[in-house]
């Protein structure tokens, strides 16, 4: 029997499994251990993961992207509401008040739950996963957001049990990182002794999450959790694409968010520049080729200018920390060490912020992007 751990993450996913002894994260058929969270719809077929992400701009209202934040919601959610407004696909309310997602399949219109597209997403990873075991894969622990209601949670279970998988557990995303974390340390207290406290931060693409655990040798203990689920890499993104959304207007007389693939196409670049800034602190340029219209447009940002563009956002980090704080009722010297993992903690502002709360150093010694996966597979050992 071969269990598997899923990380379904809103932008990527990433899977673990035990071998050997130790735990992988395996790579998908392009080498890359990172499954973009992308389905996309065409005339012939259906592709997922690199495959629809390479189509993202040439079939924007056809792919389907951003989607695990629709789970377990009704249409008329504000969140859903909200998310709408940034999405090049449509979202259409189902006859039982849910979200359906409108795409062109075959030439043909279709409408998919989000439980459908999620389940898609999943055959992909578990296809994945038994090509490295040589072998069928139908147990699996899947990883969710700390703050999912019990509904999202109920609503990713049934997405699991389209594809024939049988979720054994749905663990906490901060859970899984604590258990990657205290399983192979060898120098934690005996369970006589005082627990060692660590804090997890994980700020990914779309959340900003935080728990507290105690560790000894062979027990770990979960003492709080908080989290903002409106703060995370991609808020960042929108603050840039804001930027040169208002630039582009006054320099080129180009209307950017008028038209959706040339938008889609300003967020990929400032992902990019972004992920730039976190290793340059120099001024860097935004260069982009037949943008709009056959104009060619460019800018520059510095890392000093994107930290004042994002001030409000950095300040919005302080509160999950001082809320996990008050719920442990310890003090800031009572903290071990603080590890971060997630895409969006590279940047360096982030870092800084968090440190400076809890008066120590970061660690990274966990791998940004996979602890969670990790955690999942080692849940069943």
């Amino acid at each position: 029997m071969s269990v598997v751990g899923f990380d379904l993450g809103f932008q990527n996913c990433h899977v673990a499994i035990a071998r050997a002894g130790g735990i992988e994260t395996v790579a998908n058929e392009f080498s890359d251990r990172c499954t973009p969270a992308v389905v996309s719809f065409g005339t012939k077929n259906r592709t997922i993961g690199v495959a629809a992400k390479n189509q993202l701009i040439t079939n924007a209202t056809n792919t389907v992207y951003n989607f695990k934040k629709l789970h377990g919601r009704a249409f008329k959610d504000p969140l859903v509401q909200r998310e709408k407004t940034k999405l090049a696909y449509e979202l259409v309310q189902t006859d039982s008040g849910g979200v359906g997602l409108r795409v062109m399949y075959m030439d043909e219109p279709h409408i998919f739950s989000v439980e459908q597209i999620t389940a898609m997403l999943l055959t992909k990873l578990k296809e994945t996963a038994e090509s490295n075991l040589k072998k069928p894969v139908t147990d699996c622990v899947i990883s969710v957001p700390s703050f999912f209601t019990d509904a999202e949670r109920r609503s990713v279970l049934d997405s699991a049990q389209i594809v024939g998988l049988n979720c054994l557990k749905l663990m906490n995303d901060m859970t899984a990182v604590a258990l990657n974390y205290g399983i192979y340390k060898q120098d934690l207290p005996a369970p006589e002794e005082k627990p060692k406290i660590v804090v997890f931060a994980d700020m990914g693409h779309s959340s900003f999450q935080i728990s507290a655990c105690a560790f000894n040798k062979g027990k770990l203990k979960v003492l709080g959790t908080a989290f903002d689920p409106y703060l995370g890499g991609r808020d960042f993104d929108e603050k840039l694409v804001d930027h040169f959304c208002t630039e582009f207007k006054s320099k080129y007389k180009l209307d950017v968010k008028s038209k959706i693939r040339a938008l889609l196409r300003l967020y990929q670049e400032c992902e990019k520049l972004k992920k730039l800034m976190s290793s340059n602190s120099t001024d860097l340029p935004l260069n982009i080729e037949c943008f709009m219209n056959d104009i060619d447009v460019s800018a520059r940002m510095s890392r000093s200018e994107f930290e004042g563009l994002c001030g409000d956002l950095l300040q919005r980090i302080d509160a999950p920390l001082r809320s996990l704080m008050e719920q442990i009722q310890l003090r800031v010297e009572d903290i071990a060490a603080v590890e971060i993992i997630g895409g969006a903690t590279r940047i360096p502002a982030v870092k800084e912020r968090i440190a400076r709360f809890f008066v120590k150093n970061v660690s990274t010694t966990l791998i940004a992007d996979e602890a969670v996966a990790r955690g999942c597979a080692l849940q069943v050992i």
